[in-house]
Formats: C-alpha cells, structure tokens, sequence
C-alpha cells in the first residue's frame, strides 16, 4: 500500500516535472502570451521575463497521476473525474488571466465559487459543522446556509493562496507543509482513498518546485496558484467529512497563514486604508519581509533575497500547522491556536511595518 502511494506520487512528479521542463524548451514559441515581463509593476520582484504558465504543469502532473493511479477503484473513477471537471472553472479563469492580463479578480473569484458548486454536489465537500453544536443547528441547518458557506470557504482558499504566490517557491512550500499535515491526519485514521489524491498533489507541486524555487526560472501563475488553493480547500473537507473524529478547525488551522494574510489585507484595505479590498499592493506580510532582508542581511551577504523571503514565511506558516498536527482532533485547542496565530500574525505585522521605517532611517 505504501508503495502505491508512493509510486503515485512519484508519476505525477515525474509528469510535472517533465511538462515544467517543456515550457521553458519552448518559451520562444508562446512567449508572446506566457512570459511575464513586467518587472516594475506592483508585486512584481523579478528582473527578468519569466513563464507564468506552470499551472499547466501542475493540471499535467495531477491529470497523469490520476490516469495511473485514480481509475482503479469506482470511488477513485467518481472522485477523478469530478474533481477535474470541478477544477476547471476555477483553474481556466486563472490561465486566461495569465495569458490575457484581462480577466478580473472579481470573476477569477466568481469561477472560484462555481467550481466549489460543482464540488459540493458531486463530491460532498459541503461544511456541515463548525463543532459549534448550536450555531450548527440553527444556522448550517437552514437551507442553503451550508452551501453559502462551503463557497466562501473554498472560494476564499482559492484566493488567499494567490495572494501569497509572491516569491520563489513560497506558495509551493506552504502548500507542501499543509499536505504533509493532511498526510499525518490521514494516516491517524486510516484514510486510504484521500491519501493517493493527496500524493498526486503532492509529487505535482514537487516536480515544479524544482523549476520555481531558487532562481524562479518558472511561475505557477494565477491559473496554479487558485488551483492550488481549490484542491486544498476539497481535500481538505472530504477530509472531516469522511472523518467526523478531525475538528473541522483543523483544516483552518493548518491554512491559517494565507487564509489570515487575505482576511487581514482585506480589513486593511476597506477600513483602514479606505479604498478597494482586491487592489494590488506592496504591503503583505511576505513583502514586509522582503524589504526587511533586502535592507540588512541581502546587502551584507549578497543572499537570494527573494528566495530567502520564502523560507522564512514557510516557518511563519510553521506556527500554526505544528499545532493542527498536535491537536487535530480537538476543535477547542485548534480554535485556541488559530486565534494565537492570528495575534501572531498581527504583531509581526505591525512590527515590521512600523520597524521597518526606523530601520530605513536608521542605515541611511
């Protein structure tokens, strides 16, 4: 059984990697629609023109995997085929984007919502419990209050994954910790189905790490990037609901540093900045860093700073998916955590933030 899992993991990397490889072959060909050359705009912290387009690694790699590995069984054949069909929408409008610059985020969010409908009817990923037994009897009980709430939580995982897919390798990175989390949890309660999805994902994201972490010679684009996110968000609510023993704050847990990034950048925005929640800035957490490091250690040490941004965010989401790992199965601990993360979060916000002017004064 291990074999397996690991054989099919390895396929799918083997698929991604191969199909990453490909694309950069042939940038000469489809330059004119994938290479990203805008290196001045915002959020923009590369030098030279590089593909966006490895979100069609990424779809090769689970498509292969899946071919191999996810056709054997007729719960596999129902969840393959779903899952795909599902992940188009959502995955499409982020390609077009890539290519295009012409689809909004605003629609990207909306296909984001359509592809959790399609979820939710075909493979059961509704939220049907918060393990708050009385918000879940008089408000998830209502009709259609589970399904409101299952595409909000997808559709908003499938965007605050974007928001962070702003350096070499570090939306790969946290999406690899959350699956080794979904990994340990499955394998506490012997879920063996989930478990070759989740390897398929997992060999897919390595294959193209390879080509994205250090030197960034790849991007996974908009259309990876929710892609990502989306698969997340379904396994992990196929998860609790095949496993009611998992705090369904679990989940939440583990993802709680793109998802508290969104929620955060969308308070500052609309509230205190006064001006629209999906406008892009240079003001996320991952760019504080960023400028932290290119102000002290990078100009000391003549390090990657942009991939050095990385590792630290990855240990950043390391806060709260060690203790998702420890206490899974205790909604009041995960809670408890997730809130200790989000003033986590805020202190180190502000400290670099407001730190980071003095600091700028002070080497000048």
């Amino acid at each position: 059984m291990i074999w397996e899992f690991l054989y099919a993991g390895l396929v799918a990397m083997a698929a991604a990697m191969f199909a990453s490889w490909l694309i950069l072959v042939t940038r000469k060909m489809h330059g004119e629609y994938s290479l990203d050359h805008d290196t001045k705009g915002v959020q923009k912290y590369h030098t030279v023109a590089v593909p966006r387009i490895g979100g069609i690694a990424l779809f090769t790699g689970l498509a292969v995997g899946s071919i191999f590995h996810g056709l054997q069984a007729d719960d596999q054949l129902h969840l393959s085929k779903w899952a795909g069909v599902a992940a188009l929408p959502v995955f499409l409008g982020g390609l077009v984007e890539d290519v295009s610059k012409k689809m909004s985020a605003r629609d990207r969010l909306l296909l984001a919502f359509l592809s959790a409908a399609i979820g939710y009817y075909e493979l059961g990923i509704g939220l049907h419990s918060v393990g708050w037994e009385a918000f879940d009897q008089r408000f998830l009980g209502q009709p259609g209050a589970s399904l409101i709430l299952t595409l909000v939580m997808v559709g908003g995982v499938a965007h605050s994954t974007n928001i962070i897919d702003g350096f070499h390798g570090l939306l790969i990175g946290v999406a690899l910790l959350v699956l080794g989390a979904f990994l340990w949890v499955m394998i506490k309660v012997n879920e063996h189905l989930l478990v070759i999805y989740t390897m398929i994902l997992f060999g897919s994201l390595a294959g193209i790490f390879i080509f994205n972490f250090p030197k960034g010679k790849l991007f996974l684009g908009d259309g990876g990037a929710y892609l990502i996110g989306f698969l997340l968000a379904v396994l992990a609510l196929l998860l609790v609901n095949r496993h009611p023993r998992i705090s369904p704050w679990f989940p939440l847990l583990v993802m709680a540093y793109p998802v508290v990034e969104t929620i955060f950048s969308i308070i500052r925005k609309k509230i205190f900045e006064r001006r629209q929640a999906m406008a892009p800035d240079e003001k996320h957490l991952h760019m504080l860093v960023f400028e932290r490091l290119s102000a002290s250690i990078g100009r000391a040490i003549h390090l990657n700073q942009n991939a050095v941004t990385s590792v630290v965010m990855w240990l950043v989401a390391l806060v709260s998916i060690v203790p998702g790992v420890l206490f899974w199965d205790n909604t009041v601990a995960c809670l408890v955590a997730f809130c200790g993360f989000c003033f986590f979060y805020t202190f180190l916000y502000i400290s670099l933030s407001s730190g980071g002017k003095k600091f700028d004064q002070k080497i000048t």
